[in-house]
């Protein structure tokens, strides 16, 4: 694994220094900042040219050298330490383990021995960038190279391949003993009559199967449908419970604010005490008339009609208390003025009696004294008029709410929860039984195909037998253990891989048929008899089959300890992120450290909130 990464003048980069620790690890960064750079410059200082890395064009503006180092920690313990740069045209590298000192092509034995593994293959498993996530030709195609060579089945290969060369220098002298011997041709054509009636019971079962999942989706869908009316009704009864008490509430309210208050006074107009302006009767009266039937659009008219006169209401007792309020000014300066003008009338200057200046002082009193009794009842009644709008407001705001009340379904269109779902379950019933149906009929024609191969491999192979003499048939004998070894081989060490790729896919796309990797490193999703190409899948599924491939590759395969993912997640829809992340969790026992990169810091803290997963930022230069 990757203990240590420093990077200096390298594109968005200054100088950057990564310590690491074995586990999961979350690069984050935002678009731009250099999470793709980060990757390429780990491959650079690891792999060299093999990287594909162009160094010189990754060199930072105004940076007279670009340098990469990189601690990488071996199986067995060790620390190859690695030292890459580049200035002008001229590139050094400069790698020891412990105090030997080694050259390139000492890296690349080194690598290769610790990790099982050729360095070009290392390149193109252990450290990919976002291109390559998605890149079907990023080393998958050397996929079979590879494993044949980890197992032996190339000196296998090779050795069956020497001994026919032998067969074929000794086959012109076994032309003499050539004599044709073929099976019956009645029993192969019986053989592929029966092939072709097993293809037909085959398409028979994918349709009825097909005619079973469409039966599943139409009884979902009615399932669904009397769930939603059943839940609208809920929500009418609801809404007419909260119909029923706001208007409870509303003529309660209403009814309180029908008491008469004695408003008069003897300063200007009064209201009067018996019809106080709050329009309040046209609610309770109307709905006790039947002028207009209790709904939520009547509720709200009623309210906003009451809660409008209540508030000229209020503003009336606001003019009335701005009028009381100039009367007491004035009537509090004509006492001061009366007194500070030495007996004489502040307003005609003739000169006042002290019994009239007396007289005057007592009428002003009085008038100031009734004045502050009308101001105070005017702030009692004003206040319960703005209580009673704020009462009104508060029951508008919730009459808002209600929905317009909505017929009952008829009788004959309700549907019953119960029967609806009896009735999926038995069309999931009929689906399973109809695709153990289809299964087994493929299962009978890919035996018969099997068959047919057979007897044909057998009857050309016996053909073949007796064209050569006892040394032709000896070296034709040992290639063919040779090869059916290399087959073996294949079978047993190399086919469970694909295997265990089909489970992995299945893992995140239930339903969408097998992912196969085939002998000649392809990738192809089967549906059904149908064999999709690569190319046309969809992104995410690309990049689920590529993780799922090179994930199992580099954990059967190598014992490579690391895996860097430069933004693995990008393509996928959020429903399958989590299980996209759990496949890379489980890549394998020997591989100790997993960094991902990604510009979504909402979803790394999500997956590190409930797995052991580290975070780290990182920052372009300034």
């Amino acid at each position: 694994m990757i203990r240590r990464l420093q990077i200096e003048g390298w594109r968005a980069f200054d100088r950057l220094t990564l310590e690491l620790e074995p586990g999961v690890t979350f690069v984050v960064a935002e678009n731009g900042i250099g999470k793709t750079s980060l990757i390429e410059a780990a491959s650079w200082v690891l792999y060299g040219g093999l990287s594909g890395i162009d160094a010189r064009a990754a060199s930072r503006f105004g940076e007279g050298r670009t340098r990469v180092q990189a601690d990488v920690e071996l199986p067995d313990g060790r620390v190859l330490a690695l030292d890459r740069a580049i200035s002008g045209r001229t590139e050094t590298l400069h790698a020891h383990v412990g105090r030997e000192q080694i050259d390139d092509a000492g890296v690349a034995e080194i690598m290769a021995s610790a990790f099982g593994a050729s360095r070009e293959f290392l390149s193109r498993t252990t450290l990919l960038s976002n291109a390559a996530v998605a890149d079907h030709s990023g080393g998958i195609s050397q996929l079979h190279q590879h494993l044949c060579h980890v197992f032996g089945v190339d000196d296998l290969q090779a050795a069956a391949a020497a001994l026919r060369r032998v067969q074929a220098t000794t086959e012109a002298e076994a032309k003499k003993y050539r004599q044709e011997t073929r099976r019956a041709a009645e029993d192969l054509s019986q053989l592929r009559a029966s092939l072709a009636a097993a293809e037909q019971a085959a398409l028979a079962a994918e349709q009825a199967r097909a005619q079973a999942r469409d039966a599943v989706t139409v009884a979902q869908a009615t399932l669904d449908q009397a769930r939603a009316v059943c839940a609208a009704q809920l929500q009418d009864e609801a809404d007419r419970q909260l119909l029923t008490e706001l208007h409870i509430a509303a003529q309660s309210l209403l009814a309180a604010g029908d008491a008469p208050v004695s408003a008069a006074g003897p300063a200007g107009p009064a209201l009067d005490p018996a019809q106080p302006p709050t329009a309040s009767h046209g609610l309770v009266s109307g709905a006790a008339a039947g002028s207009d039937p209790v709904s939520p659009a009547g509720l709200r008219r009623r309210l906003t009609d009451t809660e409008s006169a209540a508030t000229r209401t209020a503003d009336q007792y606001r003019a009335e208390l701005a009028l009381v309020g100039a009367q007491l000014t004035t009537a509090r300066t004509a006492i001061t003025e009366l007194h500070a003008a030495g007996g004489e009338c502040p307003v005609c200057r003739r000169d006042l009696a002290p019994e009239d200046v007396a007289a005057a002082d007592r009428a002003h009193q009085r008038n100031i004294t009734e004045l502050t009794e009308r101001q105070a009842t005017l702030l009692t009644l004003l206040a319960a008029a703005d209580q009673q709008v704020q009462d009104l407001r508060t029951l508008i705001g919730r009459a808002a709410q209600l929905r317009p009340t909505a017929a009952p379904p008829a009788p004959d269109t309700r549907i019953d929860i119960d029967d609806a779902a009896l009735k999926l379950d038995h069309a999931r019933a009929v689906e399973d039984e109809r695709a153990e149906q289809a299964a087994e009929a493929r299962a009978e024609r890919s035996a018969l195909q099997r068959h047919i191969s057979s007897e044909e491999t057998s009857a050309a192979q016996a053909r073949q037998s007796l064209l050569a003499h006892r040394r032709e048939a000896a070296a034709s004998i040992a290639a063919q253990a040779m090869a059916d070894t290399a087959d073996l081989i294949l079978t047993e060490r190399i086919d469970p891989l694909v295997t265990e790729i089909t489970h992995r896919w299945k893992r995140v796309f239930v339903n969408r048929g097998e992912l196969r990797l085939r002998h000649d490193g392809q990738l192809v999703r089967l549906d059904g008899t149908h064999e999709i190409e690569f190319d046309q899948l969809s992104s995410g599924e690309k990049v689920i089959a590529l993780l799922a491939t090179r994930l199992l590759v580099l954990s059967a395969s190598t014992r490579a300890s690391f895996l860097w993912l430069d933004e693995p997640l990008e393509h996928l829809d959020p429903s399958n992120r989590r299980l996209a992340a759990s496949l890379m969790y489980t890549a394998g026992e020997h591989i100790r450290q997993l960094l991902i990169t990604t510009y979504e810091e909402k979803l790394a803290r999500r997956l590190a909130a409930t797995d052991a997963i580290a975070i780290r930022y990182v920052r372009a230069a300034c």
